[in-house]
C-alpha cells in the first residue's frame, strides 16, 4: 500500500492501538523535501493511500497539514500530488496524522475509525457505520471550512459509497429508463439544495445585530427601549457574537423548516450551541432569544414553544434553573414580562413548581447572570405567583 519500505501501522489516533492483529490499518505518512530557501516544501508521496485507509480525500488530509502547521498547502488530484509549504520531518507529520485522525476519522463513541460526514445545516457530524452513533465533530477548527466546501455530491437516491466501477455496473444492470429519471431526480434535488444555499447565503450576509436577531420585525412600539435593551443585552454569555450567530441560525431554521418537529428544533439548538463553543445550558438562551419578542403573551409564544422548551431541558431540575436564569436576562428591566412568563412555562409544563419555588427561595445563585437589586425587582412582582404555588403545594401535602 505504502510506496516507501511498505510500511503499515494500525490507525490510530492520540492513543496508541498496540494490537498486532488490529484489523485497521494505514501506510505510515512519509515526506520528500524538496527545493531550498524561501522555496522549499515537503511533497508527501503516499497521500493518497493514507487517504485511502482512513476512508477521506487526499486533498482534505493534505489541508488538514496546513491547518496545524500555518503552512500553504496545494492538492492536484490530476499529478496526485500533495504539497505542503516548509520542510517538515516525518515524524511530525505521522503526529499530526494521529491527531486528525482523532479528531476527524474515529468514532467518539466506539473508538472505531468506521465514519464517514453527514453534514446538514452547516455543522459536520460523525456518522459510525459500526455502532451507529451520530457525534458532532470540533466545529472550531479549521479544516471543517474546507469539508463544507468540499461536501461530495452524491447521486439522488444513493449513499454515495459505491466506486466508480460499482456505479457503472449498476448502470448496466438497470434500464434506460430508470436513468432517466435518476437524472431528473437529481436535476430536482440540486436546484432545490440551491435554493436552499441562496436562502442560507442571504440570511448570513445580512449582518443584523442582536435586537434584530431577538426581534426580528415583531418589535412591539409600545414598550420602552430600555425593555428592549433587556431582552437584546447578554449577560453571562463570554462570547455574544457565538450568541448571535447561533440565534441567527436557529432563525434561519425555523423560517426555511416552519413544519420541523420539536425534536427537531431541540437537535439544531443544540447543534448551534456546540458550534458556537458556547456552554452547554447556553441552549435554552439561544432558543428563548430565536424565539421570543416582547409580545410573547399575546401571540401565544410560550404555548407555541414549550414543548420544544421542554426537549431541549429534558426536564432537568438543573436544566430549568437555567431557563429561569434565561428569562431573568431576558427581563431584568421588565418584571412584569417576567412573571407572565414564568406563570405560562409553569402552566405548559416547561418549569416544575419545586423548581420555581426553590429559585424563590434560593437567593442570587449561580444560575443567576444578573445583579442583586434586578434580581430582587423580579422576585417582588413574581411574589402573587410564588405564594399560589405556595398555596397548592400546601394543599397538595395536606391531601396526601
Amino acid at each position: 500500500m505504502a510506496k516507501r519500505g511498505g510500511t503499515i501501522i494500525n490507525i490510530s489516533g492520540l492513543t496508541p492501538v498496540d494490537d498486532p492483529s488490529y484489523r485497521y490499518k494505514m501506510p505510515a505518512v512519509f515526506g520528500k523535501i524538496e527545493g531550498k530557501g524561501n522555496g522549499i516544501k515537503t511533497v508527501i508521496p503516499n497521500i493518497t493511500d493514507v487517504a485511502a485507509s482512513l476512508h477521506r480525500s487526499p486533498g482534505e488530509v493534505t489541508k488538514y497539514f496546513g491547518c496545524e502547521l500555518g503552512a500553504q498547502t496545494t492538492y492536484n488530484e490530476d499529478k496526485d500530488r500533495a504539497i505542503v509549504n516548509g520542510a517538515h520531518k516525518d515524524l511530525v507529520l505521522q503526529q499530526l496524522i494521529h491527531k486528525y485522525i482523532d479528531s476527524f476519522v474515529l468514532c467518539p463513541n466506539c473508538g472505531l475509525p468506521e465514519t464517514d460526514y453527514k453534514i446538514k445545516n452547516g455543522l459536520i457530524n460523525h456518522r459510525c457505520a459500526a455502532c451507529g452513533a451520530k457525534e458532532m465533530v470540533d466545529m472550531s477548527h479549521k479544516l471543517t471550512n474546507y469539508i463544507i466546501a468540499h461536501k461530495p455530491k452524491k447521486p439522488a437516491g444513493g449513499k454515495g459509497k459505491d466506486t466508480k466501477e460499482e456505479k457503472k455496473s449498476k448502470k448496466k444492470d438497470k434500464g434506460g429508463s430508470d436513468d432517466d429519471k435518476k437524472k431528473k431526480d437529481k436535476k430536482k434535488k440540486d436546484k432545490k439544495d440551491k435554493k436552499k444555499k441562496d436562502k442560507k447565503e442571504a440570511s448570513s450576509s445580512s449582518g443584523n445585530h442582536l435586537e434584530d436577531a431577538v426581534f426580528g420585525e415583531k418589535k412591539d412600539k409600545s414598550i420602552g427601549d430600555s425593555d428592549a435593551e433587556s431582552v437584546g443585552s447578554e449577560p453571562g454569555v463570554d462570547d455574544a457574537g457565538a450568541m448571535i450567530l447561533a440565534i441567527e441560525g436557529i432563525q434561519a431554521f425555523l423560517k426555511e423548516n416552519p413544519k420541523a418537529k420539536h425534536t427537531e428544533i431541540a437537535e439544531v439548538v443544540v447543534n448551534q450551541q456546540m458550534a458556537s463553543a458556547l456552554k452547554t445550558h447556553d441552549k435554552v438562551q439561544i432558543f428563548l432569544r430565536a424565539v421570543i419578542t416582547p409580545n410573547f403573551y399575546k401571540e401565544k409564544q410560550i404555548e407555541t414553544n414549550a414543548p420544544t422548551i421542554r426537549e431541549i431541558t429534558k426536564k432537568n431540575p438543573v436544566m430549568e434553573r437555567h431557563l429561569i436564569g434565561a428569562i431573568e436576562s431576558m427581563w431584568s428591566d421588565n418584571p412584569k414580562n417576567f412573571t407572565v412568563m414564568l406563570k405560562q412555562l409553569f402552566d405548559e409544563e416547561a418549569l416544575d413548581e419545586d423548581v420555581i419555588l426553590e429559585w424563590a427561595f434560593d437567593g442570587r445563585s449561580e444560575y443567576t447572570t444578573i445583579d442583586e437589586d434586578a434580581r430582587s425587582s423580579l422576585r417582588a412582582e413574581a411574589e402573587p405567583v410564588i405564594n399560589w404555588l405556595q398555596e397548592e403545594s400546601d394543599s397538595d401535602s395536606d391531601s396526601d
